[in-house]
């Protein structure tokens, strides 16, 4: 499972990405990847934080918990899908995850971008309707790219969510963008900035 962690304090934040990981749960802390639920930190307080993570998880579809620094009011603030106030353990963090994930409707399996289909639940895509055989990792980069079209997804956030994090930079992303756009037989599928990253755009 995957989390969005939005959290500016790293003393607030290392500890909740160590204990997840624990639990087998992976959190990140930027936008892009695919991921099951927004967790807002309780150094980012307030009805903007909220809002703010709303916008982050694709109008919603996401659930959001909101976690509040010790001696604010218990009750769940408005937007959110469950609360929890400081002190907590990473278990009772870690139970309210779930059950949110649990009660979240369930993603369209299929998700269609112009003439391109990826079906997340065989892992497989079709391009006109027909099937493009991926090695894992360009599927998983594609993945990536498609959770949100147009938006330029930063290079170590792709090597840290794709390959694994502090993965040395190398020619290993761009070899892996080079046979996706091959496989897609069109490079404007991918579009790459200098010195930035990639992002997925349909051709004209």
């Amino acid at each position: 499972m995957r989390v969005l962690l939005v959290e500016d304090d790293e003393s607030i934040a290392e500890p909740l990405i160590e204990g997840l990981a624990r639990y087998g749960i992976t959190a990140g802390r930027g936008p892009g990847a695919p991921y099951d639920l927004v967790l807002l930190g309780p150094g980012r307080p307030g009805a903007g934080g909220i809002e703010a993570c709303r916008g982050l998880s694709r109008d919603g579809a996401v659930p959001l918990i909101v976690l509040s620094p010790r001696g604010r009011a218990a009750d769940r603030p408005a937007g959110a899908d469950d609360h929890l106030a400081e002190p907590f353990t990473v278990s009772d963090l870690v139970a309210r995850i779930r059950a949110a994930v649990r009660r979240a409707p369930a993603e369209e399996p299929v998700r269609t971008y112009g003439p391109l289909r990826i079906d997340t639940r065989s892992r497989q895509i079709r391009l006109h309707g027909v099937p493009i055989p991926l090695a894992p990792k360009e599927y998983d980069l594609l993945l990536l790219l498609a959770a949100d079209p147009g938006a330029v997804v930063d290079r170590r956030h792709i090597l840290d969510t794709v390959w694994q994090p502090n993965v040395g930079p190398g020619r290993t992303l761009d070899f892996h963008v080079a046979s996706l756009r091959r496989k897609l037989g069109d490079a404007g599928w991918i579009e790459n900035r200098r010195g930035v990253g990639f992002r997925l755009v349909v051709p004209a």
